[in-house]
């Protein structure tokens, strides 16, 4: 979720009620330990006490990166800067990212997995928690099992699988199935995620998967209630309305008015239509939209082809539940 998932769209998806725990975007690790503004700038919430969006949903540091001394005098610096959970990346499928041997490259080899997990995990101890996500392989599903093995064995106290290989990206269908096979074999929680954008995707993925928690990332940008629905439904059975237009807009709107004070505005429209882009999934009144503003470059004019509401009628709040949902 890279240039997506930044502290201020945290906070505003975390404000209803629904996520157990959010996920930054990544910190590039090469081949040196990076400055404390380097971790500030990814993980604002580092000042916050406890390390929590305003909301107090709590935000784990993610690493990225192939050299295992590397990681681990970043996890250090980390540990040092208060972050109270780390958590490694070897999902992105992005091909700049893998061709400088980074996310899902590592899938090749379980072994360079388990150096980088390992790594993590004795530098900074027993003090915070050393967590994974990791894809179903890089070309193909045949080291899956075994990279999810190598995470636990080298001291990852939860794994999150999404359920395509690196070469699948995000075409559809997700492959909870084979998530399952993963959750059956390892000691550790294994969260499911990859295509939940409704509540009966959210069922499917948790019944074909065999998992208690589900991670969403896109799902969670397509529908800001999502999380929410999900915690409700699992409360109650009841399953609220659809999210309405008005309240995505609103969103979006509440987004703009946080990021202008800092990102140029066209650094701002950019990423409202971006977010814009997501919620057309399985929205039509979002795709209408998304085709009306799509080629303005004027943040005022972008907001009023909008139309956000004074006041907006959002969903109703969920509650906490015993199943959590979680994000990226």
């Amino acid at each position: 979720m890279e240039g997506v998932i930044d502290a201020v769209t945290r906070d505003l998806l975390t404000r209803t009620p629904g996520f157990d725990w959010a996920v930054t975007e990544f910190v590039r690790v090469v081949d040196a330990r990076l400055p404390p503004r380097v971790f500030h700038r990814h993980c604002p919430e580092l000042a916050r006490p406890g390390v929590t969006t305003p909301s107090g949903v709590p935000v784990q540091l993610q690493l990225l990166g192939s050299d295992p001394e590397a990681l681990a005098a970043n996890a250090r610096q980390a540990l040092r800067l208060g972050a109270t959970a780390l958590d490694l990346n070897f999902g992105c499928p992005a091909k700049l990212v893998n061709r400088h041997d980074g996310g899902a490259s590592l899938l090749r080899d379980p072994r360079r997995v388990h150096a980088a997990v390992s790594a993590v995990s004795r530098a900074v101890g027993d003090e915070i928690p050393v967590t994974a996500k990791i894809r179903l392989g890089f070309s193909d599903r045949r080291l899956a099992l075994a990279c999810a093995l190598a995470t636990q064995e080298a001291g990852a106290r939860r794994l999150v699988v999404h359920g395509r290989t690196r070469d699948e990206g995000y075409r559809p269908p997700a492959h909870w199935e084979w998530i399952g096979r993963i959750h059956q074999r390892l000691s550790i929680p294994v969260v499911a995620n990859g295509d939940i954008w409704t509540l009966e995707d959210y069922w499917k993925a948790r019944t074909l998967s065999g998992c208690r928690d589900v991670m969403l990332g896109r799902g969670a940008l397509a529908d800001p209630w999502l999380a929410g629905r999900i915690r409700h439904w699992q409360t109650t059975g009841e399953r609220l309305p659809d999210t309405p237009w008005q309240a995505r807009a609103r969103i979006l709107a509440d987004f703009a008015a946080l990021q202008r004070s800092t990102l140029p505005a066209r650094v701002v429209t950019a990423l409202i239509k971006q977010w814009l882009n997501h919620m057309r999934q399985g929205d039509p009144e979002a795709a209408s939209r998304f085709q009306a503003v799509k080629r303005l470059r004027n943040l005022d004019e972008l907001l009023a082809g909008l139309e956000p509401p004074a006041t907006a009628t959002r969903p109703p709040s969920s509650v906490r539940a015993d199943h959590r949902t979680e994000t990226a």
